[in-house]
């Protein structure tokens, strides 16, 4: 074995400092066989498997009732585009986590559940918190506690997108966030209480509808606020979006401006003033970023200092600094519409799309070219596998939830090979917000939590009693034969069972 003395023991040196020093004073051989058990004992340690809790920067924030936990994440391998990042496919992406725990202990945590979030194209995961807090008062009215709320921003906006511009690309997938939050809950697993409700808006809908379908059982329930699932694409509701990110305005000489243009603006106009303020906070940043290398000067007049003993005049800091969008309006774009230009080799892609990079172009759609995106519609023929129950929260005003469309989504929803049994079972219902369009969840936050509360206290009590029931069956079970084929397991497999069904053509193979 090679040697090694305490003092230069680093794994086991931090953690054992009293040791170590307690073997500085001695001499070989005590010193020598005690630096060789701790050799030993720091390599085991290195070997061990270790969870990462790692974070990024900026403040966590706060809210009214939870205590806020930052971690970043590496994302999934190997992107759904190869042009997710700019040079190396294999490049590692990351993402930016907020996990909120109630600052009021759940107690026993029997009536609790753990809640993953999804958030909509270009909408910061900070601006849901005041969701989380109103819910948080209801469900403790219904008698539900929350453990804990996760939710991530996707790849390529908020702060995953700061944390990853240096190698983003511009191809960016709706189906890799699924993937990624299938990793978060899997490393986090001790945090995963069940039951697992999931809570989506727009696009953060269809993430939980595809990460459900990944993972059947994951989910007891779903909330999919106006989600982003549709049998045929929309001009209002998708192309006509799209078009106004291109040319909107996304640098500003300073907060100050910034701020008083979001309050002139009609849209935020009708928002919450807690949504509002989260948005202001973590929706801009300041130059310089990548996209914008240089800052020039803003030419807001410095404020003067009240202090008469103060020659100088001291500038603002928080009118000084231009400022733009956290996730850049080309991420949002590009999350919005993918491109499907024509090309010498494929100069028709509405009828002839390249197979190699356009494999998913939907072929009873249209329009396809120059511009589709295939994760809406192609979730949409997977809502009949949805096991979970789902509560649909729709806006009257908003261009994705006309009474067709919601109709459309409800007559699917869990009525096939796998799926919960719909509307049919009462495993699928919808609340319809009157005057209210897409943005649900920042207008009406209070009502959204209402709606949300009493579906979550229905399911709760539904999964407790099957839960229940499930345990007292599996515990009647003596451990030695629960691993094993039971005596009735054993008599059904040598029974005349295969020749019943050959005898009425059902056992027929078609190979």
């Amino acid at each position: 074995m090679p040697r090694c003395n305490p003092w230069q023991i680093g794994n086991l040196g931090p953690r054992l400092p009293w040791l170590l020093d307690c073997a500085k004073p001695y001499r070989p051989p005590f010193a020598t066989h005690l630096s060789r058990i701790l050799c030993i004992n720091s390599r085991l340690h290195s070997l061990a498997p270790r969870r990462i809790m790692s974070t990024y920067s900026g403040s966590a924030g706060k809210t009214k009732h939870f205590k806020i936990q930052k971690h970043k994440l590496p994302a999934s391998h190997i992107r759904e585009y190869p042009r997710a990042t700019i040079d190396d496919q294999e490049e590692v992406l990351h993402l930016a986590i907020k996990q909120y725990t109630p600052i009021k202990a759940a107690g026993d945590g029997k009536n609790a559940v753990t809640i993953i979030g999804g958030h909509a194209n270009g909408f910061p995961k900070e601006l849901y918190e005041p969701l989380w807090d109103d819910l948080y008062e209801r469900l403790q009215k219904q008698g539900v506690h929350i453990n804990s709320i996760w939710i991530a921003d996707v790849s390529h906006q908020g702060d995953s997108g700061v944390l990853n511009e240096d190698v983003l690309g511009n191809d960016p997938s709706w189906f890799d966030h699924p993937r990624d939050l299938f990793l978060m809950i899997n490393h986090f697993r001790e945090h995963m209480k069940r039951p697992l409700i999931g809570i989506g808006h727009s696009m953060g809908g269809n993430n939980l509808v595809n990460l459900a379908l990944m993972h059947p059982r994951l989910f007891t329930t779903l909330i999919l606020i106006d989600p982003v699932i549709q049998r045929y694409p929309s001009v209002g509701g998708n192309f006509g979006p799209a078009r106004a990110s291109t040319v909107r305005r996304d640098r500003w000489a300073n907060r100050q401006e910034a701020e008083t243009k979001a309050k002139k603006s009609k849209m935020f106009q009708t928002w919450d003033p807690r949504v509002l303020e989260r948005w202001m906070e973590h929706g801009l940043r300041e130059l310089p970023t990548p996209l914008y290398p240089s800052s020039q000067t803003s030419k807001t007049l410095p404020t003067i200092s009240a202090d008469p003993t103060t020659a100088s005049i001291q500038p603002d800091p928080k009118t000084e600094r231009e400022i733009t969008l956290k996730t850049t309006k080309f991420q949002e774009v590009f999350t919005f519409l993918r491109p499907n230009f024509p090309t010498q080799e494929y100069p028709d892609p509405e009828n002839n799309p390249n197979p190699q990079t356009h494999p998913d172009v939907p072929s009873w759609t249209s329009p396809k070219s120059p511009f589709y995106r295939p994760e809406p519609l192609f979730t949409f023929t997977r809502l009949p596998n949805l096991r979970p129950s789902v509560l649909y929260i729709f806006g009257e005003l908003s261009d994705l939830s006309a009474p067709l469309l919601r109709a459309d989504k409800l007559a699917q929803t869990g009525i096939g090979w796998g799926g919960s049994g719909g509307v049919e079972k009462g495993r699928v219902r919808e609340h319809v917000f009157e005057g209210v369009g897409h943005l649900i969840p920042m207008e009406v936050v209070g009502e959204t939590a209402d709606v949300s509360a009493e579906w979550v206290r229905e399911e709760v009590r539904r999964w407790r009693g099957e839960e229940e029931e499930f345990r007292r069956e599996w515990e009647n079970v003596p451990k030695s034969q629960k691993a094993v084929s039971s005596e009735e397991f054993k008599g059904q497999m040598l029974g005349d069972w295969l020749e019943k069904k050959k005898g009425t053509g059902e056992g027929k193979s078609k190979l």
